[in-house]
């Protein structure tokens, strides 16, 4: 019972934390001058499902760090996270984003680049206030995302391997991940769980995109917020793909599936919605998401290295749960 009562509060003091980084982000957003850009104007969520924000705090909590300067750091991750994803929005011409118009749908490519680019501009602010050591740190993390991104658009259209897949998911997501990991870290002053932190962080990131890509094929669009099917219509290759493509019975007709698809109109999905249900009747999916559950155990080991307490339980709990997402 005082095991239940002591989860229950620190899952309360997480949701007021939340709360804050909430806070912190509207009024870094209100800050800006109307006449640069109104965010009362254009509906758009800020915050998302504050993944980042969430994994920052639980993980500051474990080390014992200042709880007011995690948040910041958490504030930081998610208007970084958020300006990647309007920058990502342009390159794939996404309309529904957080389950509300993008704001690419909004304003167009210029808009919503200049805007993400804004974004930027606070998360660095933001990352220096809590510590100033942090923001050359946030820089090499944006590099990685930028990279990641980069290879992942030169191989559009382009069969590419597990591994290639693994590296853009660790680069293009891991990386922000892996930066809220050493910031907890060192906001603790416990620096002989850098390394630890750096590596919880990366995989985190890691898994957290590859039961992303399950979720373009088998996921809601009303429950996860954004389309569906939308990174196989773009032609990027992301696991679920790839296994039914290297599978002997189901390749050569997942091949000329994706064959059609390239060559199709955008506007027809038949070829698309066609390779899609392939990937989820065979099993392909789902063979993709038991790899992330496998991942998922390495992330627990690895917690097991970090201060045991309540703070690393609810850590626990939280990695769990991002495996198993539905949305």
């Amino acid at each position: 019972m005082l095991k239940y009562k002591l989860m229950e509060t620190l899952r309360s003091g997480l949701e007021e934390a939340l709360r804050g980084v909430a806070d912190d982000v509207s009024a870094s957003l209100a800050g800006i001058p109307p006449e640069v850009f109104d965010f009362r104007k254009h509906p758009f969520s800020f915050l998302g499902k504050a993944a980042r924000a969430r994994f920052t705090l639980l993980l500051a909590e474990t080390l014992g760090a200042d709880r007011g300067r995690a948040a910041a750091v958490a504030a930081a991750a998610e208007l970084t996270h958020t300006a990647s994803l309007l920058h990502d929005d342009c390159l794939d011409a996404a309309r529904y984003r957080r389950g509300l118009p993008t704001l690419f749908e909004q304003l167009g490519v210029n808009g919503a680049i200049l805007v993400g680019d804004l974004l930027i501009s606070l998360a660095f602010d933001r990352a220096g206030r809590a510590a100033p050591e942090l923001q050359a740190e946030l820089v090499h993390a944006v590099r990685r995302m930028t990279e990641g991104a980069l290879i992942e658009e030169n191989s559009r259209g382009r069969k590419i391997s597990a591994a290639d897949c693994d590296r853009i998911a660790a680069l293009k997501t891991g990386a922000l991940f892996r930066w809220c990991g050493l910031a907890a870290c060192h906001l603790s002053g416990r620096r002989e769980f850098l390394e630890t932190c750096a590596r919880l962080g990366e995989e985190a990131g890691t898994v957290f995109q590859m039961v992303d890509d399950v979720l373009d094929f088998e996921g809601d669009e009303a429950a996860c917020g954004k389309e569906t099917l939308k990174d196989i219509r773009d032609g990027k290759f992301t696991l679920p793909l790839i296994l039914a493509l290297n599978d002997p019975s189901a390749g050569p007709k997942a091949e000329k599936l994706l064959a059609a698809m390239l060559a199709s109109p955008e506007a027809d999905l038949a070829a698309a919605t066609g390779l899609a249900g392939l990937v989820k009747a065979g099993g392909f999916a789902a063979a993709a998401r038991a790899q992330a559950d496998e991942r998922v155990k390495g992330l627990l080991a690895l917690a097991t290295g970090l201060p045991q307490g309540d703070g690393s339980t609810a850590l626990k709990d939280f990695l769990r749960v991002m495996g198993e997402r539905t949305a």
